[in-house]
């Protein structure tokens, strides 16, 4: 009886909206950590705190990103051929190997710990790196779970565990950090130490406490993989895979495990490398940004100081001025670009399996409707918000970080060119699992390289630019993901041999995505004058996402087959067709 319980596939868009609703849960739930966390620690404490993810994420992406998806394809190609007894071997195998993974992955970060936060010209972050380490090891077990479960097109385990990893990081986060910071000022009052360590006077003990702030806070991050991981081991113990007795009775023998495990390895690798490759553009920022920054305000310290008047903490100096400004990036800027590739990423991970099973079968009707669906759907959500954040850049900030006004300054140009950035990163996270799924991993890994080179130079030129500084980063984003989602769109064309309907695709997208932040931005220009700003910007977004609807209606935007692959799609497509708002 547990064999038999979530046997049931999810289409496409159902297993991503399953996946998309986690994501949104998720990233509200990301929000109540982030804004307080940011409050709580400042500019300063977000710069040590998003360092350490700096170092973080890339190896993450190394280690686990590449053998899921691997896991996801082979697990979808088997199932479809009935081996089912190859499937569990899989999962087995693929457990192993990112158990070790974790482990090397955990000795790298803490052996080039003390490096990493010189190159990267942060040495105050040391201790945030330091607590994020053990992460590593539990996201890489968690992700050979997820990897298998979404092979077999179940979601409802992977949303479950990323719903209980925020909530856990949003208590243990933000109480870890309040406590650290309590117990430090406590600490230094009564003892003139800050946790046993001697300060030389209050200013380098303020900085030592929102330094261990910031680890206290990454601390909860790391255990809150942990509990996520210990989830999806209970589910799985529990509740199983799906996978009757009779299918395996019937499944042919499994192939050797070194069969599969270069199988597995032969697709890990280029997926691991385009996985570590997409995150160069944050390793570029790292290594490139504070140091380049360094350069332009040795060049007109004057000159920046006046551009940035009214936006600096008063005791903040030059030496800390290239911290600040990278935690208002990172923190501020990043996080909120950050929420739509996050949404739109889970498009292509639901995708991977059914396309991978209809390019596996040749089934090229099945492979065209899969691949303009999820193309279709990605920019639906990627051309109103990306264009309504450029519209609305600073009121939003001011929605979420009020508190903060100073890094909302700083903060809003930037966001304002990521607007249309987040188009290009939105699109091609599920570009690259549709080349995945018909066997190119390699080439994102080429584009990304280039792309990453595109970043690197813009970086390089124009952050040292004293009048740019970094508002260069966010340009050097956007022609690095312009340049990838091209050249990923023409040789999926050429190696599909399918004609996009680029009407339906991205140009009618666009034009609703236009009408949407059109909108918001007129209604949010008009309302100022007579209402708050922080309800002028609820308003406009609402009145924007209403026009939006209507646009998507009244152009016939969405398509019936979208629609169907919805949980009781048939009823929802003959009520829209009935009125003859679908295409």
């Amino acid at each position: 009886m547990r064999q038999d319980r979530g046997k049931k596939k999810q289409s496409f868009l159902h297993g991503a909206m399953i996946l998309a609703a986690a994501t949104v849960v998720v990233k509200l739930i990301g929000a109540f950590f982030k804004i307080p966390l940011s409050i709580l620690i400042g500019g300063e404490g977000m710069g040590y705190f998003t360092t350490a993810y700096g170092l973080y994420n890339p190896i993450v992406a190394l280690a686990v990103a590449g053998l899921p998806v691997a896991v996801s394809k082979v697990v979808a190609a088997n199932a479809a051929a009935r081996r089912y007894r190859d499937v569990r071997r899989i999962f087995f195998l693929s457990k192993l190997f990112l158990a070790a993974a974790g482990l090397v992955g955990v000795g790298i970060m803490l052996l080039g710990s003390g490096l990493f936060v010189d190159l990267s010209g942060n040495p105050g972050a040391w201790w945030s790196v330091i607590a994020i380490s053990p992460a590593l090891f539990f996201s890489c077990l968690m992700a050979a779970y997820r990897g298998y479960y979404e092979g077999l097109r179940n979601m409802y385990p992977t949303g479950a565990s990323q719903v209980i990893e925020a909530v856990v990081k949003l208590v243990l986060g933000l109480g870890l950090s309040y406590a650290a910071i309590l117990y430090g000022k406590d600490s230094y009052r009564n003892t003139g130490r800050v946790f046993g360590m001697y300060v030389a006077g209050e200013t380098e003990a303020n900085l030592l406490i929102v330094q261990l702030a910031a680890a206290a806070a990454v601390t909860g991050v790391m255990l809150s993989t942990c509990f996520g991981m210990l989830f999806l081991m209970v589910r799985h113990k529990f509740i199983g895979d799906g996978i009757t007795k009779e299918e395996l009775h019937h499944a042919p023998p499994p192939q050797r495990r070194g069969v599969l495990l270069r199988e597995l390895i032969s697709i890990a690798v280029p997926v691991c490398l385009g996985s570590l490759v997409t995150n160069l553009t944050s390793i570029v920022d790292l290594f490139s940004v504070m140091n380049r920054l360094g350069t332009a305000i040795a060049a007109a310290p004057k000159e920046i100081l006046s551009m940035y008047e009214g936006m600096l903490p008063s005791n903040l100096d030059l030496e800390g001025l290239p911290n600040y400004l990278w935690g208002c990036y990172q923190g501020l800027a990043v996080t909120i670009f950050n929420v739509v590739p996050s949404v739109t990423v889970t498009f292509g991970i639901s995708a991977l399996p059914a396309v991978t099973t209809a390019w596996t079968r040749r089934n090229r009707r099945e492979t065209q409707r899969n691949i303009e669906s999820v193309l279709r759907i990605t920019a639906l959500v990627a051309f109103p918000a990306g264009l309504g954040l450029t519209a609305l850049s600073g009121p939003i900030l001011n929605l979420l970080f009020g508190a903060r006004p100073q890094e909302v300054l700083v903060a809003a140009p930037l966001l304002r060119t990521m607007g249309i950035a987040v188009i290009f990163v939105a699109i091609a996270s599920p570009v690259y699992s549709i080349l995945q799924a018909i066997g190119r991993a390699d080439l994102p890994v080429k584009f990304m390289l280039v792309g990453a080179g595109i970043k690197l130079a813009v970086n390089f030129f124009l952050v040292a630019v004293p009048q740019v500084n970094i508002q260069g980063a966010p340009v050097g984003t956007t022609g690095c993901y312009a340049f990838i989602v091209v050249a990923s769109l023409i040789s999926l064309k050429r190696l599909t041999k399918i004609a996009l309907q680029v009407g339906n695709v991205f140009v009618k997208p666009f034009l609703c995505g236009g009408m949407c932040a059109l909108a918001a931005w007129a209604s949010y220009g008009l309302l100022a004058r007579i209402a708050g700003a922080r309800l002028s910007t609820v308003i406009a977004v609402a009145l924007g996402g209403g026009i939006y609807l209507i646009a998507l209606l009244a152009t016939k935007t969405l398509q019936k087959d979208d629609i169907l692959m919805l949980p009781k799609g048939e009823k929802i497509a003959k009520a829209l067709e009935k009125r003859g708002f679908i295409g």
